[in-house]
């Protein structure tokens, strides 16, 4: 496994701490032994969000015939607090596909990086 980067270190604390603030301790480790469990440990999160992402609605539900529904309301506010994090603006008003959203986020965060570099 390669080395955690600022962004995905960063993506990595918010992911742990929107799930303790949201969940509490105990179901927040219950939601990453579930994810370990199934190919995706904490640390991998960030190479794997599509896994997370799934993980995340099967546990919590999507909406659809659950009462709750809380997995997408999960990851929309993970991209808005992350969002944030990185000084940019999260203008989404609808659900947000969470690995294509932070894979997006990921290539214009290195982009301006780049440009910082060269500037």
């Amino acid at each position: 496994m390669e080395t955690l980067d600022e962004f995905d270190s960063l993506l990595l604390r918010v992911i742990n701490e929107t799930l303790r603030y949201a969940l509490g301790e105990i179901n927040t480790r219950i939601v990453f032994d579930y994810l370990e469990k199934n190919s995706c440990p904490f640390l991998e999160i960030p190479q794997k969000l599509d896994v997370f992402s799934l993980g995340l609605r099967h546990l919590m539900g999507t909406g659809r015939g659950q009462i709750l529904g809380a997995g997408p309301i999960l990851e929309k506010t993970i991209a808005e607090i992350f969002c944030r994090k990185l000084g940019m603006e999260f203008r989404e008003s609808g659900p947000v596909a969470l690995a294509d959203y932070i894979n997006n986020l990921r290539a214009v965060y290195r982009n301006r990086e780049v440009k910082v570099l060269e500037g």
